[in-house]
Order: structure tokens, then sequence, then C-alpha cells
């Protein structure tokens, strides 16, 4: 199953990765913090805000390409009834992970209820290089590493639990984001 698990570096330039950091630095004001367990960040809401609509938008045209390349990649034909016809985007989220050893996300998967079983494809778009933090996949042997403008894509499913590691000398931004069935 890990080979429908796939990293794409330099998707977006490093330049438009520090303004996405910037901004959320600056803007203390949207901050949710989620602390429960083995599940610990700080998020920005990105659609709950017109600041971040431009990059919003700009984030979406990338996961678009993205989503033509994981198809070629996975051999996910286009006439086929394995992908669905139509689809859409779920808000998207910033997170923080703070290097103070307790800010990570435990081994999860991200369909676990009626309410996130819309969800078909993960992504992670790594907005800093960091040492640590880590998507790492246990039961696959598999880790991606925080690699800027890199985006990791995979199923939210039971067989792809999966990790995010606590980052060890600075704090880790990820925004993430699912295609979800309509």
């Amino acid at each position: 199953m890990e080979n429908y698990i796939r990293r794409y570096d330099n998707v977006v330039s490093d330049q438009f990765c520090d303004n996405m950091i910037e901004q959320f630095e600056s803007s203390p004001e949207q901050y949710e913090k989620h602390n429960q367990g083995e599940m610990s960040f700080t998020q920005i809401h990105l659609v709950s805000n017109e600041l971040w609509r431009t990059k919003v938008f700009y984030i979406i045209d990338v996961f678009k390409l993205s989503i033509k390349k994981y198809r070629e990649d996975c051999n996910i034909k286009y006439d086929t009834n394995i992908w669905p016809q139509k689809y859409g985007f779920e808000g998207m989220r910033l997170k923080r992970y703070l290097p103070d050893g307790t800010d990570q996300f435990g081994n999860h998967v991200d369909v676990s209820d009626y309410a996130s079983a819309r969800r078909f494809l993960v992504f992670f778009l790594y907005l800093d290089n960091n040492k640590g933090g880590a998507t790492t996949f246990p039961d696959m042997d598999i880790t991606s590493d925080c690699k800027k403008g890199s985006l990791l894509m995979f199923p939210p499913l039971w067989p792809w639990l999966h990790a995010g590691q606590k980052p060890i000398d600075k704090p880790k931004y990820i925004l993430g984001s699912y295609l979800q069935y309509i």
C-alpha cells in the first residue's frame, strides 16, 4: 500500500512558505490550540479569514496539478470508476508544532467517524525544513521528512496509519487539507 504514498518536492517556492509562516505568526487572534493525549498543536482555519483567500486559491491550484501527477504515478486511470467524478477540498488548516517536547500528532488515521468519512486523499504541505517533525507510517516503515515546499499525499484510511513526530530545534509548519467526496 505504500505505493499510494507520494511526496512531491518543490511544489511551492521558499518565498511562499516563508510568507505563510510570517502571516501565521502575525495572526495569534486566529489561533486554535489543540491538546489532547498525543495530539498537541496550534492551528488556523484559513477559510475563516479573508486575509488568507488569495493564498488558499493559489494552494488549490497547486493541489490540482499535484492530483494529476498523483493519479499518473499511482496508475489511477481516468476511464475507470475508482476515482470520483466529483470531489471538493476540505477547508485548509495551517498547523504549528512547537519544539517543546509536547507538540506532535501521535499515531492516527484521518477518517475515524461519520463526519470525516467523506475524505479520500490527504495533502500535507511542509512549509519549512525541520530536524524531527517527520510524518511517519509506522506499519510500513516509511518516513517523510519536513522538507520546505514539499507535498505529501496519501489516502486517509486505516491502512495508512501515520504520525506527526515532535520537531526538535524549531517550530514545524504544515498546511493540510483533504479531497472529499461530494
